[in-house]
């Protein structure tokens, strides 16, 4: 008796489910329909279309930035690295090893004095080039493949009595090696960094040109050897400082 009773209460408690127009008891997650499914997926493939071209286009404009970045730091240790033998003296004629620009070409100030220097045809693995058709290949990672190709020219400028410079103009070009040497045709122009999804100006022209003057300095002939370098280069005959009389 008491065991019916109590089971008639229970069951009075228990939510009555109609059939016939609650399909599963209310409070039931039912999920994504189908058609909700395939809206969510083509919303998604839309966004992604939108979208991958603006990731490719950001990925590529990165890249081109660091290659330029590290092509602009291998000319200026090119340029720290001659001043440094310049300045130290041990050097001659020969051992500074660096191509001379056409005979022409008295100062690498004037943009068209910079051109009249071709760009390089090919690419000399083992040391620097005396000549400005070749340029010397550089591997920046160590991982066996060359990374960049660096031409360095120089004018005449002025020279000790036995011809070893002491005062010119040094230009320095970095290419990327693989444009090199391959049949294209190269510019001297420094390429532009813009937004890009390919190997944009970098593909014709170099990635980084430093154009600077090396005065040896230190010593009691540098302020004469100056002085002979500005009248040579700009074709004047400025009086001679009585130091170097």
């Amino acid at each position: 008796m008491f065991s019916k009773s109590w089971q008639l209460r229970l069951s009075s408690l228990r939510p009555t489910v109609n059939r016939a127009t609650d399909a599963y008891p209310k409070g039931d997650n039912r999920g994504l329909t189908l058609i909700e499914g395939l809206v969510a997926i083509a919303v998604i493939g839309i966004s992604l279309s939108v979208m991958s071209p603006m990731i490719i286009l950001s990925v590529a404009s990165r890249v081109q930035s660091q290659r330029a970045e590290q092509a602009f730091q291998v000319a200026q240790a090119e340029v720290d690295r001659i001043k440094l033998i310049v300045d130290r003296g041990d050097y001659d004629a020969n051992t500074l090893n660096i191509a001379p620009t056409p005979a022409a070409v008295q100062s690498l100030k004037d943009p068209a004095d910079q051109i009249a220097v071709p760009a390089p045809k090919n690419i000399n693995n083992t040391q620097y080039s005396t000549t400005a058709d070749s340029a010397r290949s550089i591997d920046v990672n160590n991982d066996g493949d060359d990374d960049f190709a660096v031409q360095i020219f120089k004018t005449v400028g002025s020279t000790t009595s036995t011809g070893v410079p002491v005062a010119f103009d040094l230009g320095v070009r970095v290419y990327r090696a693989d444009v090199v040497g391959v049949g294209k045709t190269l510019g001297v122009d420094q390429a532009s960094l813009r937004l890009t999804n390919d190997e944009g100006e970098s593909a014709t022209r170099p990635l980084a040109n430093i154009y600077t003057s090396i005065i040896k300095s230190g010593t009691e002939r540098s302020l004469c050897d100056y002085h002979n370098f500005i009248n040579s280069v700009n074709g004047t005959t400025v009086s001679t400082p009585s130091e170097c009389d």
